[in-house]
């Protein structure tokens, strides 16, 4: 088999605050005087969690250690450069003011520091970032909708697009369509997490309400043939995430997870690291996983260029990355 280090690959489903490492996280506690507890490290994974409710438990603990726009310049520029390390030339990752502003930084502060490291990260190992604003559905209708206002009315050169994630079996999407209707009628790109834990009635519902181009996950729509269909006749991309949906037992292993079918049946799929050190995943690893399972270097190489093509990224960049693939 090819060695899938050659191989030049993109990632546009990640939770930038979730790409914390256990070295960074004691650190920006030590120096915002966050006491953790210490079961919160694992052996298996970097962090340590039970099921899907604890794993939102430990996540929240985990990126309360986040609080200025220092620690997201850090945060940000750690991830790029270990990404630039496996041969990763563009990541689009989701990034959520809920998050920053419950800890003091302003709107545009704490953008500010993302985007100054990825600016850094850009000069300094010539990888390329974008960033999604994600709404938390299980914070509720308003919460989202107060972050899409935000979005629109500042406008960005990192932020691309916008995105719904959270706890998707509570929160169905018919919550969130004034919001989405917003967002489109505004013309910002949208992503949504659903077929992950929900099945493909929400899946469907989600895509006819919320306008999305991209499926967050999107897996479960397997269990579902005509469902598959309509995704490939709207050409809408799947951002998979097989490392994460093994870890969090929705699959029992890779050769049960439906990537391989799904790619084989013309899905336009891609391979994400989603809540790396949550997960012990990389991107590099997920190019592994489609490689054990007998995707050649050319389909590899496709993975790639989906993420690239239908990312949110402006299309001048977009065009240079694609030529860079090709």
């Amino acid at each position: 088999m090819n060695s899938t280090n050659q191989i030049q690959k993109a990632e546009i489903h990640v939770h930038l605050e979730a790409t914390i490492t256990p070295d960074l996280c004691r650190k920006f506690a030590h120096r915002n005087k966050v006491d953790l507890p210490k079961d919160i490290f694992g052996n298996k994974y970097a962090y340590e969690w039970w099921d899907f409710y604890d794993f939102i438990k430990k996540y929240d603990l985990v990126t309360s250690v986040i609080h200025t726009p220092e620690d997201y310049r850090e945060l940000t520029y750690a991830y790029l450069k270990e990404c630039a390390s496996y041969n990763v030339i563009y990541v689009e990752a989701m990034v959520s003011s809920t998050h920053a502003k419950l800890k003091g930084m302003t709107y545009d502060s704490f953008i500010e520091g993302v985007y100054d490291a990825s600016k850094q990260a850009e000069k300094d190992f010539g990888i390329v970032s974008r960033y999604i604003m994600n709404g938390i559905r299980h914070l509720g209708a308003d919460s989202v909708h107060n972050t899409a206002v935000e979005v629109i009315k500042n406008p960005h050169p990192c932020l691309v697009g916008f995105g719904l994630a959270g706890d998707e079996l509570h929160f169905p999407p018919n919550l969130f369509v004034k919001t989405f209707d917003m967002l489109k009628a505004e013309n910002i790109p949208i992503t949504v997490h659903a077929g992950e834990w929900d099945g493909p009635e929400n899946i469907r519902n989600a895509i006819n309400l919320l306008h999305p181009t991209r499926l967050g996950h999107g897996v479960r729509s397997i269990e579902d043939p005509e469902l598959v269909k309509e995704i490939i006749d709207k050409d809408i991309i799947l951002e998979t995430c097989p490392t994460s949906n093994i870890a969090t037992k929705i699959y029992e292993d890779y050769k049960s997870h439906p990537v391989k079918s799904l790619f084989d049946q013309g899905v336009k799929v891609t391979v994400n690291s989603d809540d790396p050190p949550f997960f012990n995943a990389t991107i590099q690893g997920e190019y592994k996983v489609m490689d054990d399972l007998g995707l050649n270097e050319k389909e590899l190489t496709s993975l790639t260029h989906n993420a690239i093509k239908y990312s949110f990224c402006d299309e001048e960049n977009k065009n240079k990355l694609l030529a860079k693939l090709n």
